[in-house]
């Protein structure tokens, strides 16, 4: 074999071994700003070591637009981009490439209803969700104004990736879910006036979620763990009871444009200090 030949193949080798290496994008719903600002270089030291590629945030209490740039940089990402309101909780974007944004998407003009960032990086939409923990009917409205940019976009071919905290659950998990009596006894004590979780046959809502599924999106999860709580609260209590209180509330839906992709739910001491979210991590394979 010629020298010529044997350098032709290592190049490629060393071609298809860069090609092969997932783009990562993870989802984390960080908590009043990483624990109130109180585990931020914890929480970017542990980002850092997961070198993801995109990176959606909810929860950014205290922080603008200055201060999640100079925090992206720490775990690696030159590119940020933050739902601009006052007070709040904003979520944010950071990428390794540049970041298009889109639009803010504030339901019926209603400063009340949470809105959504809408970017553009690496090739794809990106909608960064944080919907109302309280009212399901509440969630439906938001949930609509951000299914109304995605289904045309769905439709086209686009690629697309809607992601972070739901507060909603998946009909996928009603079997679950229905285990859980002191959860639904918890939520069951809550119900009335701005609490919905229940709709008026007193059946637990799935329709938020499914909104997005309907809209053609895709859920790539497979026998997916609860997002929430995490120890943070609940350090001392048993694993019995932990368990018990445990929901999936946090999700990444793609379109079928990047469904061969898989989603990891990383575990790790650090996280239970940092936030009462776990992450959610997808990689998809470059094309």
């Amino acid at each position: 074999m010629s020298l010529r030949i044997s350098i032709g193949i290592l190049a490629g080798l060393l071609v298809s071994a860069v090609v092969a290496e997932p783009l990562k994008v993870m989802t984390y719903n960080v908590w009043l700003g990483f624990n109130k600002k109180q585990h931020l270089e914890a929480g970017a030291e542990w980002i850092a070591a997961q070198h993801v590629d995109v990176l959606a945030l909810q929860e950014l209490k205290g922080f603008n637009q200055e201060r999640l740039e100079t925090a992206a940089k720490s775990w690696g990402h030159c590119y940020a981009m933050i739902f601009d309101r006052q007070g709040g909780f904003p979520q944010g974007l950071t990428s390794k490439t540049p970041i298009e944004k889109v639009e803010q998407i504030q339901p019926e003009n209603n400063p009340k209803l949470r809105g959504t960032l809408h970017c553009k990086t690496a090739g794809m939409h990106f909608f960064v969700v944080h919907f109302d923990p309280r009212n399901y009917l509440r969630r439906q409205k938001e949930a609509r104004a951000v299914v109304e940019r995605v289904a045309p976009l769905v439709e086209a071919g686009e690629k697309v990736v809607v992601l972070g905290d739901f507060n909603a659950h998946a009909l996928s998990d009603k079997s679950q879910l229905a285990k859980q009596a002191g959860l639904l006894e918890k939520w069951l004590a809550k119900e009335g006036g701005s609490h919905r979780a229940f709709d008026d046959a007193g059946n637990l809502d799935f329709s938020v979620v499914q909104l997005f599924l309907d809209a053609g999106l895709v859920d790539l999860s497979v026998n997916p763990p609860a997002t929430f709580p995490t120890r943070l609260h609940f350090p001392d209590m048993s694993a019995e009871e932990f368990e018990g209180l445990g929901q999936r509330i946090d999700y990444i839906f793609t379109s079928s444009a990047l469904a061969g992709g898989s989603i990891i739910y990383p575990r790790a001491a650090v996280l239970d200090t940092i936030s009462d979210h776990y992450p959610l991590l997808l990689e998809l394979k470059h094309d």
